[in-house]
């Protein structure tokens, strides 16, 4: 995650701030030409010294990215993979003799409840890592 966004207050450790959405004019570093997004937190790991107005970089620590991939990429390749192994054991418990469509249904069910899963771990409101400012873009000169 790279964006940027407004300081609006402190709270803490933590700094609320809100997202910069130029979808137009990528470069512009002006909020007023842009709109804002919802507030969020966001923490301040390198103790930068920002202000209440000033727009700031946003990233994502590399242990947060590191989760992400495994659970987008490895969670539906174990499913996939976990379907068409239990394909025998189920076709089994209905007294049936195992085929390929068996395994392809096995696989594509387990592919889409995984896609289930992640679908609803993204669009919770669960935050297992604060976004991360990684530098000043511009200060607010009025303060």
């Amino acid at each position: 995650m790279r964006s940027k966004a407004y300081v609006l207050n402190f709270e803490n450790e933590l700094v609320w701030v809100s997202p910069i959405i130029n979808n137009t004019c990528i470069n512009c570093n002006q909020p007023t030409c842009s709109k804002r997004g919802s507030p969020f937190l966001a923490a301040n790991p390198n103790k930068l010294e920002i202000k209440c107005g000033d727009i700031v970089q946003l990233g994502t620590s590399t242990k947060a990215q590191f989760f992400q991939g495994i659970i987008a990429l490895l969670l539906p390749i174990i499913a996939a993979a976990g379907g068409y192994l239990l394909a025998e054991p189920i076709a089994q418990l209905f007294e049936k003799t195992v085929t390929e469509s068996m395994r392809a249904a096995g696989v594509l069910l387990c592919l889409g409840i995984s896609t289930a899963i992640i679908t609803i771990i993204t669009r919770s409101k669960l935050n297992l890592s604060k976004p991360l400012i990684v530098s000043i873009l511009q200060k607010n000169i009025t303060n």
